[in-house]
């Protein structure tokens, strides 16, 4: 949010956040998600390669 909405129209890199069209905000809403499931992934990967556990939200037992 800094750097998109601050920092680069500051810098003119980018138009004001008032001039950017709905099309806009919807990509860098959904890119934004994209990429924190990407790195959620890629986190639980390497902590399960790293500590050799499973995850936490992955019950030990079963009932």
């Amino acid at each position: 949010v800094v750097v998109h909405g601050i920092f680069c129209p500051a810098l003119n890199l980018t138009p004001p956040l008032t001039q950017l069209p709905f099309d806009e905000y919807a990509s860098e809403i959904l890119g934004h998600v994209f990429w924190f499931w990407v790195i959620e992934l890629m986190r639980r990967d390497l902590r399960n390669r790293i500590t050799h556990e499973p995850d936490a939200e992955v019950p030990l037992t079963t009932r």
